[in-house]
């Protein structure tokens, strides 16, 4: 009984290090475009009309930069968690090829998500940072570095622990 139990006890953890290998593999593949020492430029009009402007915004500390579209299933859970972050954080948000300016505003009220979004219709903005999936995170520290980069779904306390460590 005691082999037994240690050889299906081998075979799980064989099984859960093959994953762990496989997951990281695709997010090092999708993630391979990405900058990640100095943040690139990042400035845009906000569906709000204020302008973005990550240089000006990243000595006030962390920013959480958020590359999203409305037709991502993963995003739709990840974009409440944004949403609640941008009340304590900075947040710049990428909406990518979501339609127009009138279509995403109405996304969001649809949505009650309240964050400072820039319209990305052609997707230019993301391709510019390497974005290649939707969602991505990316944490630039108060001197303008990448602090963290993440793909998929993520959690709200995973994203504050996050941003609370690059203060």
């Amino acid at each position: 009984m005691r082999i037994k139990w240690f050889a299906a006890l081998r075979k799980l953890v064989g099984f859960c290090l093959l994953a762990a290998l496989v997951v990281g593999a695709v997010g090092y593949y999708q993630q391979r475009d990405m900058p990640s020492d100095q943040a690139p430029p990042l400035v845009g009009r906000s569906l709000e009309g204020s302008v973005l402007d990550l240089q000006q915004m990243s000595p006030q500390g962390p920013v959480l930069i958020y590359f999203w579209a409305t037709w991502c299933p993963y995003c739709r859970v990840v974009s409440p968690a944004v949403s609640d972050l941008a009340r304590e954080y900075q947040v710049i948000t990428v909406a990518m090829q979501s339609g127009s300016d009138t279509e995403l505003e109405e996304y969001l009220e649809q949505k009650e998500l309240q964050f400072s979004t820039i319209n990305d219709p052609s997707g230019a903005l993301s391709a510019s940072w390497g974005v290649r999936v939707t969602p991505t995170i990316v944490i630039v520290d108060s001197s303008g570095k990448i602090a963290w980069v993440t793909s998929g779904t993520t959690s709200k306390m995973g994203l504050k622990l996050r941003l609370s460590m690059t203060e």
